[in-house]
């Protein structure tokens, strides 16, 4: 049980440096319950809300204007095409905005905020 809904709190979407930032998007967090509702499958939440400390690290090597950084944003983890595939058709019903990697898939709002909409890249 969450915090934030249902299924996610806000200590996933926190920033995983350990600062204490943790200001996500309501927008995000509803659209994510949506889906995970549709999904019926836990959705593992691997970069939320990032502080720019964090988001400039070697580890994450975010872009200066991320959406992460404004708690916009959030990365699935995924292992496998099947689960990549499915994840990725239920989200995309959700958000205008996706990118695909690996392991992951990223997610955000900024659509609302002045990014370009709809996008889809891949990592």
């Amino acid at each position: 049980m969450g915090d934030l809904t249902e299924h996610f709190s806000r200590k996933e979407f926190a920033c995983k440096c350990n600062c204490g930032a943790d200001d996500i998007s309501e927008e995000l967090v509803e659209k994510l319950e949506l889906v995970r509702f549709i999904y019926k499958k836990p959705m593992t939440i691997t970069s939320g809300v990032r502080c720019e400390k964090h988001n400039a690290s070697p580890a994450v090597q975010g872009r200066k204007n991320s959406t992460h950084l404004k708690g916009w944003a959030a990365d699935i983890a995924v292992s496998g095409c099947l689960q990549r595939d499915q994840l990725a058709g239920y989200l995309r019903m959700q958000f205008e905005r996706m990118g695909i990697a690996q392991t992951f898939i990223h997610v955000d709002v900024g659509d609302e905020h002045g990014k370009p909409s709809p996008c889809l890249w891949v990592y």
